[in-house]
């Protein structure tokens, strides 16, 4: 709730201006001629637009020249208070009755209006009685304060068929998913883990592998970029490595499957993304790809910012890399 104002006009006074940030106010006026409400750009001398409600005529008029007008017989009286609303949103100026959405009366404007005032009857007019309004002024929005979050560095945490505290959401299927990895065959590979099923999935030789043991990667202060093929990000985080004595980093990637949004591994040498679905191993081409600030100083191969490409092979299959990932997003 707001502050509740009540206040009485009279002839000639000077012009009180209220923010207003809603763009639309609701009053109650007791008058016996006419009862005046100014909109403006900025509190000063100048109102930009007066509505003013008449008891034999209502009208809008603009400073910069442009009014419209309807009767009115009996809108107003100086014995009881009468309840109106006025709107000035989406370029159109509203003034209604009571609990009625059907305007009185309706004009166009192109200003950007923030302020009312109020007064008895338009400046110059022949009013010389006093107007009594009540109405509400909105509560002031204070801007948020930001606050610095420390904290919340990526961190690989043993498990075996129950998350941790902190497990990071990785995907989705059915269900949320959590980022894992496990040893098989000489390789430390990163997959899914399906709480329903309490178990972990890692995709490799075309196939998909349950886990029930493994480590689930926590924490928050990290990022999804999206990329393809061997495009390998700063501070891309390693989420293991291949089999075999050159034991390839394997990076924490996802990718969007059958309406999924499955993670898995990026294999920079295979230029794709692996994932375990259905039971077998999928390859990706497009994915998104996990980074942390923290995380590879530098990049792994090739340089990637604000998704632009700015080391791109020659002889590249793809002509446009920015419109190859526009198509992408």
């Amino acid at each position: 709730m707001g502050d509740p104002i009540e206040l009485t006009t009279w002839p000639s006074h000077k012009n009180v201006f209220y923010r207003m940030s809603a763009g639309a106010i609701l009053f109650d006026v007791k008058a016996a001629g006419s009862a005046a409400i100014g909109l403006a750009k900025k509190p000063g001398d100048l109102v930009d637009v007066w509505v003013v409600i008449g008891n034999f005529r209502t009208w809008i008029k603009k400073e910069e020249g442009g009014s419209k007008s309807v009767i009115t017989p009996n809108i107003l009286s100086n014995g009881e208070y009468r309840r109106f609303w006025l709107s000035w949103r989406n370029g159109c100026i509203q003034l209604g009755q009571n609990d009625d959405s059907f305007p009185i009366i309706t004009h166009v404007h192109h200003l950007d209006l923030s302020y009312v005032t109020f007064a008895s009857g338009e400046r110059g007019m022949a009013d010389r009685t006093p107007v009594y309004w009540r109405f509400e002024l909105p509560p002031v929005l204070e801007k948020p304060r930001m606050k610095s979050v420390t904290g919340g560095g990526l961190v690989w945490v043993h498990a075996d068929n129950q998350l941790p505290d902190g497990a990071l959401i990785g995907g989705y299927e059915k269900e949320m998913l959590y980022i894992i990895r496990a040893p098989h065959r000489g390789s430390l590979t990163p997959g899914k883990f399906v709480p329903s099923q309490g178990t972990g999935y890692i995709s490799w030789g075309g196939e998909s592998h349950g886990k029930n043991i493994f480590e689930v990667l926590c924490g928050f202060d990290c990022t999804w970029v999206p990329s393809f093929e061997d495009r390998i990000p700063v501070g891309a985080v390693e989420g293991g490595y291949s089999e075999g004595p050159d034991r390839e980093t394997l990076y924490v990637g996802r990718a969007l499957y059958s309406g999924q949004i499955i993670p898995g591994k990026v294999q920079p040498s295979h230029k794709c993304c692996y994932i375990a679905y259905g039971g077998r191993e999928v390859a990706q081409k497009k994915f998104e790809i996990l980074v942390s600030a923290d995380i590879n100083a530098r990049c792994a191969n090739r340089l990637f910012i604000d998704h632009i490409d700015v080391e791109s092979p020659s002889g590249s299959e793809h002509s446009s890399d920015d419109e190859y990932l526009a198509n992408y997003r």
